[in-house]
């Protein structure tokens, strides 16, 4: 009993710190960096920032995997099928649909804190750009979707409330990079479309596929 009780301790220790790093991991990213290193920063700089944001996914995987002793199944990663393809399908036409109405709301709400980020990205190559694309959907998906939605619905007993602090989470972290109006009135939408498609089909390869792919059209179509 004491083992077990002991045993448990541990995995809610390491559960505890897998989330912090899926929640806050990524914010801290943005504001630590603009402490440390303020823009404009080298390219050097910057692939530094980016390899390191990109290890949050080993990291969490490595809790999962042995610190929880849990399948990647249990954050949506399983091997992709035709219905995988189908479901980022369907989502890529969701998030356009999303979009049409977003963008206005963003352009009245104010573009500031939006043309100063997208004014830092176009000072980087178009290659680094791709991969910053590539990768934040990565990110972000197994961070907030996979991991997340699942822990938080274990411990709240409801996969729906698990998923609405998730998604809450996402558009408030976005708001040190965007600023709070594209972060409500954009990045939360997308949260809450991408969470309620997650919690629907589990499949986190799909959602990745919208996200990295929509990112990198973003950033090929970039203008000041």
């Amino acid at each position: 009993m004491v083992d077990r009780q002991g045993e448990g301790a541990v995995v809610s220790r390491i559960t505890a710190a897998g989330l912090f790093i899926a929640l806050v991991g990524p914010p801290l990213f943005v504001v630590v960096p603009d402490w440390l290193v303020p823009e404009p920063r080298s390219l050097a700089a910057n692939v530094v920032i980016q390899a390191l944001y990109c290890s949050l996914v080993p990291l969490i995987v490595w809790i999962v995997l042995r610190g929880e002793r849990l399948p990647l199944t249990s954050i949506g990663w399983r091997r992709p099928d035709g219905a995988t393809i189908l479901s980022a399908l369907l989502l890529w036409a969701l998030v356009s649909l999303l979009s049409f109405v977003t963008d206005p709301i963003v352009d009245k709400v104010g573009r500031e804190a939006v043309d100063r980020g997208i004014g830092e990205l176009l000072a980087l190559p178009m290659w680094f750009r791709i991969i910053v694309g590539a990768t934040a959907g990565v990110v972000e998906e197994t961070l907030y979707r996979g991991y997340a939605v699942e822990r938080l619905g274990t411990i709240t007993g409801s996969r729906w409330l698990g998923g609405a602090i998730a998604a809450l989470v996402f558009g408030l972290a976005h708001v040190p990079s965007w600023g709070w109006s594209f972060a409500l009135a954009a990045d939360l939408p997308f949260g809450i479309v991408t969470t309620l498609f997650y919690l629907w089909r589990r499949d986190l390869v799909a959602n990745i596929l919208v996200h990295s792919g929509g990112l990198i059209v973003a950033m090929l179509t970039l203008r000041a």
